[in-house]
Parts: C-alpha cells; structure tokens; sequence
C-alpha cells in the first residue's frame, strides 16, 4: 500500500485326587525297560517341540523362532513368499531408521510379501551377491501386492518408486521465509540453508544478480526427496527463476529490475490488480516521484506483517530500501515474486494512475487515483474501514 502515513480373587483351583502310590520294585523295573526308555525319549522330544512352540505363540514372532531354533522353522518360513510379480497398488512407508526385520515386518502387514522372514532371507541373499547389504531409503514407496520378497526389495532400491516429497513455496516470501518454509518441511536445518547461500555462485545465481539471492527463488511446488540437500533445493529454485525469466523473454541484465518491480506488486497489489499497479510503479518512476511503498520500510525492517501501514518513526529508517526516502526502484527485489506479478510488469496495465490504497483488506477493494487530493480521500476511506474494524487484519498479508 502506499503513501499512508498515518484388587484380583483366588481362581478356583480343582486337585486332581493322588494315584495309589505303585510298588517301589515294580517302578525301578519299568525304569529299566527298554521300551520304557524309548517311551520317555519321545515323550522328551514332543515336550520340547510344545514348548518351542508355545514360546513363539508367547513371543509373537517368527524371527525369534528362527533365530533361537535356527533350521527348526527356518526354510518353512522362507518359504512362505507369494510367487510374485504381484499386482495393484500399495503404499507402504518406511520409518527412518528401521532395520531390515521392521521393514519386512511393514512390508507383510501392508500385503505387498507374504512373510517377513522371506524379506529377512532376500536381503542375505541380496548381501551374499553383492558383498554389501542394500541400501534402503526411509520413506514412502509406491509397490504391489503380493510380490515375492526378492522383487520387493528390488522394487525399493528402485528410486522412481519412492514417493516424491513435494514442497510448495508460495509467492511473495522472503529469503529467510522461504529458508523457514524449507527447513519445516524437509528436515533439513535451517543452518544448512544459509550455508549454501554463502556461495551463491555454486547455486548458479547469475553474475548479474550481483550475489544477492532475492528475489530469485522461484515460486512453486517442486518434488524435492527425502536425499535432497540445501545446495540442491535452492539450486533448483534459482534454475527456475532463471527458465521463466527466459520464456517470458526478460534477458539476464534487465531481470534484476524486472524481479524487484515485480516483488513490489507482490507485495502490494490484490490478485486482480496486479496489472494497475505495475502501472502506478511505471507512471511513478516516470515522474521522478517517489514510491513511497509501505512493503519497503517493513522489509528493512525484517517484518512479517498484514498491517499495511508504517509509523513515522519507520519511515526515518535510513536504507537504500527506503521508498519514502528515496526516489526510483529499491536495489534489489523485497520478495520472490510469482509469474502474474513478473507477467503484470511486463505487461502493465494502461491508465494515468499515481496512486493506490486498498480501502477494505477482507474484501480486497483497491482504489486508485490519479490526483493526491483523489489518493486522500480513498486514505480516509481505508481510515474509516479500520476504525469500523479495530481487530481486524488483512488475511492476505498484503501491504
């Protein structure tokens, strides 16, 4: 906007009744029969098997049977895998830092193989060919059901079948909101971020950008993954910017002055003014007026506000960003602009305007006019608005 200067029981146990004790000699001899001796050797044998059988149900899992028993179930659960190549769709994510049993364990209880221990076995399989264990990426992956545990695993170290991350980053965001918007997403620190932009150059920002990244993070949805890195991501957004900037036919040497009008509309216009006031910027700088842009000052100030005004005291702020202070284009662009705002400035709409004020920010009623005494009278109706509306603020956040 501009120029506003204004406790359990028992169970009940039944005892069985004692047997009739047998005669001492008659036991000592049935001890000594080789018959009984056979008998007592089987009845050992099935009561081992019982129990290894109860400590699985008791434990719950095949892997403890096949680790603390090896062979006993070991090749019967290997070999309860699905026949593969499976069919449909599933989704199954994988926590970071799962080992390979949870993943198997994921795996199974998702349908897409038949039973951990056959993944356990495909990746020893794996490991034994290839001399090193794979290399699994947490996430989340795109497989199918029903597919034997070996095509599974393949199927995962198949990275087109990750499923993309994707981060949106909207217009009109500074760099350290974008740095904040990335880091919230992808887990990468913020630190990182700002590390990278140390060396711009490595990023691939254009010489003609003078080092400064404003301005030249391209706004978008892009499908960043969980492997990506800060050099990466921002590379990729100043890649962007500088590709739009081509189709739209803006060279390398004006795009510093095209991206700073435009992150000025960005901050400034409605979404159906946007051509209007790239034409109050042209008809401005034209006359050797001054801007006089409330977005400037609250930049310099490091603000992220809906309030669209400024305070005297802020407009004293001594900075070549200050609008009110000095006259022509701030140095360099407040925000990165989306494509509208960068197509209005290419292409502003015509009209004599000087000066614009949005009189009611829920509704987004913008006024424009050409003389100051026009100007004044749209200030006073904005005045108005914000006295009928004490608490309220513009849900756009637009300046």
């Amino acid at each position: 906007m501009s120029d506003l200067f204004s406790s359990p029981e028992q169970p009940n146990v039944q005892r069985r009744a004692a047997a009739p004790a047998a005669a001492p000699s008659t036991r000592a001899q049935s001890r000594n029969n080789p018959v009984t001796r056979r008998r007592r050797r089987a009845r050992r044998i099935r009561t081992a098997i019982i129990v290894v059988v109860t400590l699985a149900l008791v434990g719950g899992a095949g892997f403890f049977v096949v680790k603390t028993v090896p062979g006993f179930f070991a090749k019967e659960s290997v070999s309860e895998d699905y026949a593969g190549p499976g069919d449909g769709q599933v989704q199954v994510q994988i926590a970071k830092g799962a080992s390979g049993a949870a993943i198997g364990a994921a795996l199974a209880e998702a349908g897409v193989i038949k039973t951990q221990a056959a993944f356990t076995q495909a990746i020893k399989d794996y490991t034994a060919a290839n001399g090193s264990e794979p290399n699994l990426q947490y996430g989340t992956y795109n497989l199918m059901k029903e597919m034997n545990a070996a095509g599974a695993l393949s199927a995962m170290l198949d990275k087109s079948n990750l499923v993309q991350d994707g981060v949106t980053v909207r217009e009109g965001l500074t760099i350290a909101a974008t740095i904040e918007r990335l880091a919230s997403v992808t887990a990468i620190p913020a630190a990182d971020f700002e590390k990278a932009l140390e060396n711009p150059e490595a990023l691939g920002l254009p010489a003609e950008a003078d080092g400064n990244v404003e301005g030249w993070l391209a706004p978008a949805r892009y499908p960043f993954t969980n492997d990506s890195t800060a050099e990466q991501i921002l590379s990729t957004m100043i890649a962007k910017q500088v590709s739009d900037l081509n189709e739209l036919g803006v060279s390398l040497k004006e795009a510093n002055t095209v991206l700073t009008k435009a992150s000025l509309v960005e901050a400034e216009a409605p979404a159906d003014g946007r051509g209007k006031v790239a034409r109050v910027i042209e008809n401005r700088l034209d006359t050797d007026e001054a801007l006089r842009f409330d977005s400037t000052i609250h930049y310099i100030a490091g603000e992220r506000t809906s309030n669209a005004t400024t305070t005297a005291e802020q407009r004293q702020i001594d900075s070549p960003y200050n609008t009110y202070m000095y006259t022509g284009l701030p140095p360099a662009p407040i925000n990165s602009p989306g494509r509208a705002s960068i197509e209005a400035v290419l292409n502003p709409e015509e009209g004599p305007w000087l000066f614009f004020v949005t009189t009611n920010p829920t509704t987004h009623e913008t006024c424009y006019s050409i003389t100051f005494a026009e100007h004044t009278k749209c200030v006073a109706e904005y005045q108005e608005w914000l006295r009928d509306n004490p608490a309220t603020t513009d849900p756009e956040g637009e300046e």
